[in-house]
């Protein structure tokens, strides 16, 4: 037995090191999200395995025809589809079977810092990631510093900048620039002619 206040590591690392293939989609997808490391990668594919391994199990059962509409089994089935309906993960239409076809990128789409880029609060992945740690973001109104924080679906609406960040000030150069309008064609050509000379 360990030590209880230690905390467990709770995802697998690959199990060969060395498979090319493998190695550049997890590199791939550390640079498209802009994540710290591989280990968030393998923390959502960890997720990823022992939610799809739970639907076979109860595909295979169900599948039979001997559990009933009351049983546990179908609980678990609704209660499953249901939590990965609220976290925006699958459809409101979906079945038991779609959660088979779900990838890594289906659960990284909604961690914090993607949303946060998505809806335009930072102008990178990797600037999203740096105003979530620095307290910059919060959630509902309370401030959230973990990016892989899985958004709820009904919490998308929720998120803005933290009240009384120094992010919301207008002169603070790392928030998202607004566009400039662009000037009108004889404005700017008034301003290109070259001005006559002072007489005298």
């Amino acid at each position: 037995m360990g030590y209880p206040g230690k905390a467990k590591k709770l995802y697998n690392t690959p199990h060969h090191p060395w498979q090319k293939t493998r190695i550049d989609e997890e590199t791939a997808l550390v640079k498209k999200y802009g994540l710290r490391n591989k280990k968030n990668v393998w923390k959502f594919a960890s997720m990823l395995r022992k939610i799809r391994r739970q639907a076979r199990t109860l595909l295979g059962v169900l599948g039979t025809g001997l559990a009933s509409e009351d049983s546990h089994y179908a609980r678990e089935a609704i209660q499953i589809q249901a939590k990965l309906q609220r976290l925006g993960v699958l459809k409101e239409d979906s079945k038991l079977e779609d959660i088979l076809a779900l990838k890594v990128e289906d659960l990284l789409e909604r961690q914090l810092q993607t949303i946060v880029y998505r809806k335009g609060f930072a102008n990178s992945m990797k600037q999203a990631r740096q105003f979530i740690v620095h307290g910059h973001i919060s959630v509902n109104g309370r401030k959230v510093t973990v990016p892989s924080y899985m958004v709820l679906k009904a919490e998308e609406d929720t998120i803005g900048y933290y009240i009384g960040s120094p992010i919301t000030k207008e002169a603070l150069t790392a928030k998202p620039a607004a566009k400039a309008p662009k000037a009108a064609p004889a404005a700017a050509d008034a301003a290109a002619a070259p001005k006559a000379p002072k007489e005298g």
